[in-house]
């Protein structure tokens, strides 16, 4: 139903980005390179080098406004335009890097002005496009009559998502025998849907789309066979929506229609990403954190002995057992009996054992006795927990992800909560940055499913800047 449209206006956006990456280099060019310096050092360059880097340029500059979800915002929010400021800030620094990583000099001046043009150039190039795509749909040999059968949530959500989109599609209203009289946003129950044979022959191109998934399959497929009879493009929202509220994935193998659950988004190249950016910024990160683990690991050793290190068997990707690696922050003789207990009632119950010393309730083990003291600063900046990016580097976690599981914890999980241990556990995740100990067991699953389903590496990179001020603050457990 737009499938198509959406690749191809994805299509469009993509060229108008590269036409607003050479605007952006030919305004900068123009206005600090009077005596054309600089385009004689790169007519000086092979010229296959040289249409290899603008290709590489062009591909960078599209894969950053792809990472920042520029592909799927075309309704021109202040959503998108924080967002395209972001995504042309990290494309001209990246940029800026590779040019000096390839040894050529370009002055600050330029680099500004290139940076400024780009988001202008942006911004309108957009702005443009969409406004032609606009005008296109709605010309009447273009534009196309739609209805939706049904008058319930469903049918009301496909109406708001047809709304948000850039689509040929006129919504006329809605068509449900026990609603008439009702409307949505100004949009009116025509009334029941029998009156299909009647619309078409007003409107010859009308297209229905049939959103009642809790209505029996007879009454289903009925709604299809008076499509059929009129003669009209029809869609149908399947029955399996119902028992997927957090929505379906749809695919074809050959001419066979596959519906199943949305599940994680980290697969295929996805993955390959999300691992290459795990390898490349932990490495970094072990590097500036090694010699505050080194000075942590000094202080267990002096001030609570041996072992300074804890290791502990966690649930990994699709069950899997790892073992995970922290510094010491107990007793050596500390039993696991008190937390098993809270973890019981936690995930049983929603909420943690008692309350915090104001009387609201956190969730979270307090005032845990079998904590040292050097522990409770480690676990406040959450310094235990850095020992764990060796565990990123060897591919057991990643830096965002779901909170890793304990084994017992399992024992206790309902069939929905399996769902988080579809992606692999990270060090920090959305439910730390939404909430931290502040959310319930089932609302911190509930964000680790949205994070695995709605994953891409602008997410990744906004939860990771995200984290360092809740480090800051000492708001670790």
């Amino acid at each position: 139903m737009f499938a198509d449209e959406c690749r191809k206006q994805k299509l469009l956006f993509a060229i108008a980005d590269v036409c607003a990456l050479v605007l952006a280099v030919a305004g900068a060019l123009t206005l600090h390179d009077p005596d054309g310096a600089i385009l004689a050092h790169l007519e000086s360059i092979d010229p296959m080098r040289l249409a290899e880097g603008g290709v590489l340029a062009a591909l960078l500059w599209v894969g950053v406004f792809r990472t920042f979800d520029l592909f799927t915002m075309r309704n021109g929010s202040r959503k998108e335009m924080i967002a395209i400021v972001k995504a042309c800030s990290a494309a001209a620094g990246l940029m800026l890097l590779a040019s000096y990583a390839a040894h050529v000099q370009i002055s600050r001046v330029s680099v500004a002005s290139f940076y400024a043009f780009s988001i202008v150039a942006e911004l309108a190039l957009r702005g443009g496009l969409r406004n032609l795509i606009q005008q296109f749909y709605s010309s009447p040999r273009i534009s196309i009559p739609l209805v939706i059968i049904g008058f319930n949530p469903v049918a009301r959500h496909l109406c708001d998502s047809i709304q948000e989109e850039l689509t040929q599609y006129e919504f006329l209203g809605f068509l449900d025998a026990d609603s008439v009289g009702h409307e949505y946003r100004g949009y009116p129950v025509l009334g029941h849907p029998d009156l299909l044979p009647g619309l078409i022959r007003v409107h010859p191109c009308l297209e229905a789309a049939i959103a009642i998934p809790d209505a029996p399959l007879a009454d289903q497929a009925r709604m299809v066979e008076l499509c059929e009879k009129s003669r009209l493009h029809w869609w149908v929202v399947p029955w399996v929506y119902r028992s997927a509220p957090t929505g379906l994935r749809v695919d074809t193998v050959g001419l066979i229609p596959l519906v199943g659950r949305r599940g994680s988004n980290v697969e295929g190249l996805n993955y390959l990403v999300k691992r290459t950016f795990d390898v490349v910024c932990a490495s970094l990160i072990l590097v500036f954190a090694a010699p505050v683990i080194a000075f942590a690991a000094l202080a267990i050793l002096i001030l609570d002995g041996r072992p300074i290190f804890f290791r502990q068997d966690r649930i990994g990707v699709q069950g899997r057992r790892f073992e995970m690696l922290k510094l010491r922050t107990m007793k050596t003789c500390a039993a696991d009996l008190v937390h098993r207990q809270y973890v019981r009632r936690w995930i049983s119950n929603g909420h943690s054992a008692g309350a915090n010393g104001n009387g609201a309730k956190v969730f979270k083990l307090c005032n845990d006795s079998r904590v040292t003291g050097v522990g409770r600063i480690l676990r406040r900046f959450s310094i235990d927990e850095l020992p764990q990016i060796l565990n990123v580097v060897r591919g057991d976690m990643s830096l965002i992800g779901p909170r890793p599981a304990l084994p017992y914890e399992l024992e206790h999980y309902q069939d929905w909560h399996r769902r988080r241990l579809e992606g692999m556990p990270g060090i920090t995740g959305l439910w730390q940055v939404s909430g931290r100990n502040r959310v319930s067991f089932d609302e911190m699953v509930k964000l680790d499913v949205q994070y695995l389903e709605d994953w891409s590496l602008s997410t990744d990179i906004g939860i990771l800047f995200r984290t360092i001020p809740v480090l800051l603050r000492g708001e670790g457990r």
